[in-house]
């Protein structure tokens, strides 16, 4: 009896067709959905009540931003009123080096921590757009769900350089995709519901 010579790279390119098959088959049959995160992010009821939250907190910070600034003005002006070389201009000029250094400080602990909060509230929501999609897509027996990028040209790309349009154009992560399995509007629908139901 006469044994067949195989060589390693054979066997190695035989066994990996045999595990490569049945992967394949099992991605065949995956039920895959995409989600437009950004889309879901702006949509959101709860978004929304936020900006008009932070825009009421910015009106206030500006409010309070304004009626600071007019505080020092006035205090310079009431230094300015006196004469330089008398102990009254010293004592204002210091109050107004004081309210000065005590504004600065101020304007940079408020725009910290409002910064902060909007980062916090970002990665709040954005957490709660990844529970929402998982809860949504068990519900539909959904195996893998991407997240969908489709940043848009502007309608003048006269104003990109190069490099900026190639950062728009590569942003693309999806050419095409069959509008049904999409479930942006399911995600936005449910999130919805659960935020205005109080949960």
């Amino acid at each position: 009896m006469k044994l067949i010579r195989t060589s390693p790279a054979l066997i190695a390119l035989a066994l990996l067709c045999c595990v490569a098959l049945p992967a394949r088959s099992a991605f065949a049959q995956a039920k895959i959905a995409i989600v437009n995160a950004g889309k879901v992010f702006d949509s959101l009821q709860e978004t929304k009540d936020l900006r008009e939250k932070m825009q009421g907190e910015g009106k206030a910070i500006n409010d309070e931003d304004l009626s600071r600034k007019t505080k020092l003005k006035d205090m310079q002006a009431a230094r300015d009123a006196l004469k330089q070389d008398t102990a009254a201009y010293d004592e204002k000029n210091k109050e107004l080096m004081t309210a000065a250094i005590e504004y600065e400080t101020w304007q940079r602990i408020t725009t910290a921590n409002a910064q902060r909060s909007r980062k916090q509230q970002m990665i709040q929501l954005f957490s709660k757009i990844k529970t929402a999609v998982t809860e949504v897509a068990t519900s539909k027996g959904l195996d893998l769900v991407l997240a969908e990028q489709r940043p848009q040209l502007p309608e003048n790309t006269e104003q990109l350089n190069p490099d900026q349009l190639a950062a728009i154009l590569n942003g693309q992560n999806i050419f095409f995709s069959n509008p049904n399995i999409d479930i942006t509007n399911d995600v936005i629908n449910a999130m919805d519901a659960k935020y205005k139901s109080g949960k």
